[in-house]
């Protein structure tokens, strides 16, 4: 029993030493933030927080912030292979600066639509349901029912959403 009392500082220090094998989502969120110069959930801030369930590895350089478009970011490691997709929450006109119709929703909230999903290869299409109206080249949230977990895709038709990686 003694030697376990003895064995227990020493894991304790060599897990304390050890750095974490994933990044930190909140570390990210924050990095974000200081981006685009809003808050998760803020007008021209993210939509809402990273997963903290993603386990995405630690990346030996800063993690790379660029802009897809305008209401997504796009967050990778290069020399891990790994990126994220952050959807970025729009003021009332979609963000738009000229007024447009370039911002007229192709797609309404809780419509059906078809999401297909492109490889170099293949390409798989089905029947989801949109969770968010939006304009062309828009990325809005996707289910294909009320109990399935959320993907976000890109508006690419009226009444379609497309998924590429």
């Amino acid at each position: 029993m003694s030697h376990y009392y003895l064995a227990l500082p020493i894991v304790a220090v060599i897990c304390m030493g050890a750095a974490p094998p994933f990044e930190d989502t909140a570390s990210l969120d924050r990095q974000v933030a200081s981006h685009l110069g809003a808050g998760v959930g803020d007008v021209g801030g993210a939509r809402a927080a990273i997963d903290p369930k993603l386990k995405l590895k630690r990346c030996a350089n800063p993690v790379e912030i660029s802009e897809t478009n305008r209401n997504a970011l796009q967050l990778g490691c290069q020399n891990l292979g790994w990126r994220i997709f952050v959807p970025i929450r729009l003021g009332g006109n979609g963000g738009s600066q000229d007024g447009g119709s370039s911002n007229e929703p192709l797609v309404q909230r809780n419509q059906p639509v078809t999401l297909i999903i492109r490889r170099s290869n293949f390409s798989i299409s089905y029947g989801v349901i949109a969770q968010e109206s939006g304009a062309m080249g828009e990325y809005i949230p996707v289910r294909s029912d009320r109990k399935s977990k959320e993907l976000m895709a890109r508006i690419s038709g009226p009444g379609v959403v497309e998924m590429t990686p």
